[in-house]
């Protein structure tokens, strides 16, 4: 569970990577699987890379209970969520500068830690 002192950034990297997790469980064949490879670097923009993994909320629930795949999966990825969205809008919004990106880094890399422990079966 994130810190609630952590920085925007931080969170936004937690994010980011519970969203990859989600695409992932919903269309393991989609070829998005997460990694720690995947960090941003420099002239990346959260809201950006957000928007390219296409998420369609509804379908990619839809899809991975009806399919049988990973209900329980889906559950635990859905209930990180509220914990990682960054109360600032700023912080998904625009380019990140060097500090903000080691930030939104170390987000992600620690999420990805957490939900691969959650779930070793899918994403090991």
């Amino acid at each position: 569970m994130p810190d609630q002192k952590e920085s925007g950034e931080k969170l936004a990297g937690r994010l980011y990577a519970t969203l990859r997790v989600l695409k992932f469980i919903a269309d393991p064949g989609s070829g998005v699987k997460p990694t720690v490879r995947d960090e941003f670097k420099d002239k990346d923009s959260p809201r950006q890379r957000i928007q390219a993994l296409k998420l369609d909320l509804f379908e990619n629930l839809v899809t991975a209970v009806q399919k049988g795949r990973h209900a329980k999966a889906m559950a635990e990825v859905f209930g990180a969520m509220p914990a990682v969205v960054p109360l600032r809008q700023s912080a998904i919004e625009h380019n990140l500068g060097e500090r903000e990106l080691a930030e939104f880094n170390a987000g992600y890399r620690a999420q990805l830690g957490i939900l691969r422990e959650a779930l070793p079966k899918l994403l090991d």
